[in-house]
């Protein structure tokens, strides 16, 4: 039998820009994949995402109907803000105040309302003092139109506005105090503990 020496001529250059084209072509098939199963599970995970949302606003309602029925009933845990020296937001409460459009309000009025915190404040008066009557001040101005736009919120986003109004009198102390505005993030608290 003879040996029959076949040769391929092939262009080492070419081969190279063959071989790159393909791993490109591989990896844009491998990215393409990976971001259609990114968005699927995107769009899975959504209807869980409005349900944690819906729940988190019914836990605040049984709270404020149980403060509201047992008054001097001290919950211990709250959703929006966290007790401390001072009271301060926590970031669902803070994401509250954004999403409303309460920041907006406080960061356009804030002249107005200081004034008008100011005016309600006793003569000497405390930190604390402020603090209060910035959350009762903000709950008078439930019914003037500069808080139409929460109100409008609240509607299509139902929550108590009272809970609301107090936690966002939380950053209205820290205007009128000259103040940064103050917020709870839980890994401050569990850096402390």
């Amino acid at each position: 039998m003879n040996d029959t020496t076949i040769i391929f001529n092939v262009n080492a250059g070419m081969l190279i820009v063959s071989m790159a084209v393909f791993f490109i072509s591989l990896f844009a098939i491998i990215w393409k994949g990976k971001k259609e199963i990114s968005d699927a599970i995107k769009e899975e995970i959504m209807p869980f995402k409005k349900t944690g949302t819906n729940i988190v606003n019914a836990i605040t309602e049984v709270q404020t109907i149980l403060r509201n029925k047992f008054k001097g009933l001290n919950i211990a845990h709250s959703l929006v803000e966290k007790s401390g020296s001072p009271l301060r937001p926590t970031e669902y409460g803070v994401q509250l105040i954004k999403e409303s459009g309460l920041e907006k309000i406080l960061d356009d009025n804030k002249d107005f309302l200081c004034t008008k915190l100011k005016a309600s404040l006793p003569k000497e008066y405390t930190e604390y003092d402020v603090q209060e009557k910035a959350r009762s001040l903000l709950i008078e101005l439930k019914d003037d139109p500069i808080l139409n736009p929460v109100k409008k919120w609240i509607y299509e986003n139902p929550t108590d506005i009272e809970v609301l109004l107090k936690v966002a009198g939380l950053w209205l102390r820290d205007d009128f105090l000259k103040q940064p505005r103050s917020i709870n993030k839980d890994q401050e608290n569990n850096k402390k503990n």
